[in-house]
C-alpha cells in the first residue's frame, strides 16, 4: 500500500462524525419502546409454550412452559424493578437523566451530589414497589392452574424477596441518617445481593412446590 493512501488514526477520528446525543425525552421514549418490545416478546413466547402445554399434555411441552415461564418472568421482573426505580426518581424530581443508549436493563443515572436523601429514598423504594406490584398483577390476572403458570408467580415472588433483602437495609440505614452513596456501596460489598437471591429463589421454589 502506498504512503499516500494510508490514513492515520488521528485523521480518521477527525473525519468521523461524532454520534448525536438524543434529548432526554427521546431517550425515554427509546427506553420505553425497547422495554415494551422485550415485555411483548417475553409474554408471547411464554404464552405460546403455555398453550402447547395445555392443549397437548406432553411432558416435553410442560417442561418447556416451565423454562419459558422462568425466563419470561426474570425479564419482566427486571423491567418492572428498573422502571419502579425510575418512577420513584422522577416523582421525587431527582436529577436522573436517561443513559445515552438505553438498550439494556439500566435506563437512567442517579447523581448523588445533585440529589437529596429524600430523593434517594424515593428512587430506592420505587424498585421493590415495582416488583411487588408485579406479584399482585400475576396473582390477580394469571390462573394458577398449571405448573408453568405457578412458575410465573414463584419467580415474581422470588425476585420481590431478593430485592427487599438487598435494598431494605440500605433504605433503613439512610432513613436513620446514613449517607446514601456510602450505604449503597456497603450493600453492594457485604454480599446481601447474593444472599437475597439465594433466599428469594429458595422461597420461590417452596412456593412452586406447595402450589403445584
Amino acid at each position: 500500500m502506498s504512503e499516500a493512501s494510508q490514513t492515520t488514526p488521528a485523521a480518521d477520528e477527525v473525519s468521523r462524525p461524532k454520534p448525536i446525543s438524543l434529548p432526554d425525552a427521546q431517550r425515554l421514549k427509546l427506553a420505553a419502546r425497547n422495554h415494551g418490545l422485550a415485555l411483548l416478546a417475553a409474554i408471547t413466547l411464554w404464552a405460546a409454550a403455555d398453550a402447547w402445554a395445555m392443549t397437548s399434555g406432553l411432558n416435553l411441552a410442560t417442561g418447556l412452559s416451565l423454562l419459558n415461564a422462568f425466563a419470561a418472568m426474570t425479564i419482566i421482573a427486571t423491567i418492572f424493578h428498573e422502571w419502579g426505580h425510575f418512577a420513584g426518581a422522577r416523582i421525587a424530581k431527582s436529577y436522573s437523566p436517561m443513559v445515552t443508549n438505553p438498550t439494556g436493563a439500566f435506563i437512567f443515572g442517579f447523581n448523588f451530589a445533585k440529589n437529596t436523601r429524600q430523593q434517594f429514598l424515593a428512587m430506592s423504594i420505587g424498585g421493590p414497589v415495582g416488583n411487588w406490584l408485579l406479584v399482585a398483577l400475576v396473582f390477580l390476572l394469571v390462573p394458577l392452574d398449571n405448573p408453568g403458570r405457578v412458575m410465573l408467580l414463584a419467580v415474581a415472588v422470588a425476585r420481590g424477596i431478593s430485592v427487599l433483602i438487598f435494598e431494605l437495609p440500605i433504605i433503613l440505614r439512610v432513613m436513620n441518617g446514613g449517607d446514601p452513596e456510602t450505604e449503597l456501596n456497603v450493600g453492594q460489598d457485604n454480599g446481601s445481593g447474593d444472599r437475597g437471591q439465594v433466599i428469594g429463589y429458595a422461597a420461590g421454589v417452596l412456593l412452586w412446590i406447595l402450589a403445584v
